[in-house]
């Protein structure tokens, strides 16, 4: 009885395999039919610091700028967002590898030992999102430092409004 378990226990885990392996298939031929113009998909991209005694995070869409100082996200300000600011930024990011972001390596490591804000960078292409590793807030990597800049100036000329 335990070896016709066992037996028909391995057949199921085979067919669970095959399937699995199947739909990898499938997700890769999809990835591989990309336009090389990738910005035409982002839909969202955000920026995120914190510390102990800091947190950070704005979205930006092509319709909205949301910025929020709460953990929880309970009290947020959004600004319509400029078409000029979308196009600057979807511009800046034609220049940045957006698969490459979680191979990106920081240029400091204050962030360690609370020298710096932890922060990341996430870009939103439909329903995937794709996240930078961690990096120092103010010193992000080269690779996508101007990205970096342009979403923390669009957020100062909010705030001096």
């Amino acid at each position: 009885m335990k070896t016709l378990f066992c037996l028909l226990a391995i057949m199921m885990f085979n067919k669970e395999c095959e399937q699995n392996k199947s739909a990898t298939a499938s997700d890769t031929a999809i990835h591989a039919e990309k336009t090389p113009d990738v910005t035409q998909n982002v839909s969202i991209v955000s920026y995120e610091a914190t510390s102990r005694g800091f947190y950070q995070k704005i979205w930006i869409t092509k319709e909205t700028m949301t910025i929020t100082n709460d953990r929880n996200h309970m009290v947020n300000t959004s600004v319509p967002t400029s078409e000029n600011d979308w196009n600057e930024l979807m511009g800046l990011l034609k220049d940045v590898n957006i698969e490459a972001l979680p191979t990106l390596e920081a240029p400091t490591s204050k962030r360690l030992y609370d020298g710096a804000a932890i922060a990341s960078l996430t870009v939103t292409q439909g329903k995937e999102e794709t996240k930078s590793n961690s990096f120092d807030h103010g010193d992000p990597p080269k690779a996508i430092e101007v990205v970096v800049n342009k979403v923390l100036s669009m957020n100062k000329m909010h705030e001096k409004n």
